[in-house]
């Protein structure tokens, strides 16, 4: 995959030194996750490939979410940070170049009120979100196993389905952060949607997906 399209120091000093930090992370957040959005950003930016860089393109993936170890409420900035400041990368980007990608990673969550800066955060705000149903499950269950350890299971369930009607519900803060064209998000969001909408379903489907009884 970026094999063909990134530069062979680059995607080792990646691989290297950056990936490992990522077992800082917890699992929702760790090095699983950062797979998958290369994967999905590689497979949504193929329509723009002649407007990209995609040594810049793989670098704004692979740091989007370092900083989550150190302050999960702040990531996207401390993430962009630890990049910038990365005096490895400036043997591969210029100072222009280092300023877009920071740009990309600060703007990439959905709860960012405002359109992405660049087309690299464009690509990477969308590849950010799940497509599948029962991924979202998971890694929701497992970002409140770490954060909101206090609550039981069934109150474990219950934030899973407030967190999925505020972000993804008919008026979610996240439906319209979507920034290109992807079948696949698309149907993933009409079926969580619809989960929602039946809440029973939602939390049937919920406990199959995490062996819950």
């Amino acid at each position: 995959m970026y094999d063909e399209v990134v530069t062979k120091e680059l995607l080792e000093y990646i691989q290297n030194e950056v990936f490992p930090v990522y077992n800082l992370n917890g699992k929702s957040h760790d090095i699983n996750h950062i797979m998958y959005v290369l994967g999905r950003a590689y497979e949504i930016s193929k329509p723009y490939s002649n407007e990209l860089n995609y040594d810049m393109l793989y670098t704004v993936v692979s740091y989007h979410d370092i900083g989550d170890h150190i302050d999960r409420e702040h990531h996207e900035l401390v993430s962009a940070n630890i990049m910038y400041e990365d005096e490895n990368l400036k043997r591969f980007f210029s100072e222009e170049q280092r300023k877009i990608i920071k740009e990309a990673i600060e703007d990439h969550r959905a709860s960012n009120p405002n359109v992405p800066r660049n087309l690299y955060g464009k690509i990477l705000a969308s590849a950010d979100k799940n497509i599948y149903i029962d991924q979202f499950f998971k890694r929701s269950y497992e970002y409140g196993l770490e954060h909101y350890k206090e609550l039981t299971t069934e109150e474990q369930l219950q934030r899973i389905y407030e967190h999925a009607e505020k972000k993804f519900g008919k008026n979610g803060y996240a439906i319209s952060k979507y920034y290109v064209e992807d079948k696949k998000y698309f149907d993933y969001l009409k079926e969580l949607q619809n989960l929602i909408d039946n809440k029973e379903e939602f939390f049937k489907k919920c406990k199959e997906v995490l062996n819950l009884r």
